[in-house]
């Protein structure tokens, strides 16, 4: 077999023996490795999709500033990069991540991004696995922001867990957070549940409503950006 046929080979599919085939995509492969983890429930484990972190890109792609994507593009991919800039541009990658968000991926969840590593680079690539460039390279990496992307999201969801509440609602209320509109969407569920704090508030629905009819325009993005993502399951 050429080199070539060995490679599209290794590419489409890697068969592990006693295990499920991991796929050379990195969106399917980390998505994958993350439903076997034993750090995130089981309503999280069961609605991550690899659709999910493609709807993550897209929505932030779109809220994205001309200003922001001109600073994000200048960027490099090592650690030496001035603090101004990094202020100025905010979360980094596709994914607009955070160094928060990198610190909490790489250490609450080191196994599966360990074997990620491992997956994408020998079986995938250049036979070694692949090595972390640290923040804000990791994030940028287009096979990696995968990966941190969909972690991210999974940390979120997991956060997002209640008694009672149904997966579905679960990775909306998730889907917010990771958006960063953790006080909106608990200033709602106060709103909905003052008795409480909103502590009663399981379903996402009457939150969304809450968000729709908000006079604030950045209430009603927060809806219009859960749906977007959540619509792309």
């Amino acid at each position: 077999m050429s080199d070539l046929l060995a490679r599209n080979a290794a590419i489409a599919v890697v068969q592990t023996f006693g295990q499920t085939p991991l796929a050379c995509n990195s969106k399917v492969a980390a998505v994958a490795i993350l439903k076997t983890s034993t750090t995130l429930d089981v309503g999280t484990r069961m609605v991550l999709t690899p659709w999910l972190v493609g709807g993550i890109i897209s929505a932030e792609a779109k809220r994205l500033g001309r200003l922001e994507w001109l600073g994000e593009s200048m960027v490099p991919y090592d650690d030496l990069i001035p603090i101004d800039l990094l202020r100025r541009t905010g979360g980094q990658g596709p994914g607009q991540l955070y160094p928060q968000i990198y610190t909490d991926v790489t250490s609450r969840l080191k196994p599966e991004l360990d074997e990620f590593l491992a997956h994408m680079g020998v079986n995938c690539g250049a036979g070694v696995p692949l090595f972390l460039k640290g923040y804000p390279g990791d994030v940028i990496d287009p096979i990696t922001a995968d990966f941190f992307i969909a972690s991210a999201l999974a940390l979120r969801v997991n956060l997002a867990m209640k008694s009672g509440r149904p997966w579905d609602d679960q990775l909306q209320f998730g889907i917010g957070l990771y958006f960063g509109a953790f006080k909106r969407i608990s200033n709602e569920q106060k709103a909905i549940s003052p008795r409480d704090q909103g502590a009663s508030v399981l379903r996402y629905p009457p939150v969304r409503d809450y968000l729709l009819r908000s006079s604030d325009e950045n209430d009603r993005d927060v809806a219009n950006y859960i749906q977007e993502v959540f619509g792309r399951r």
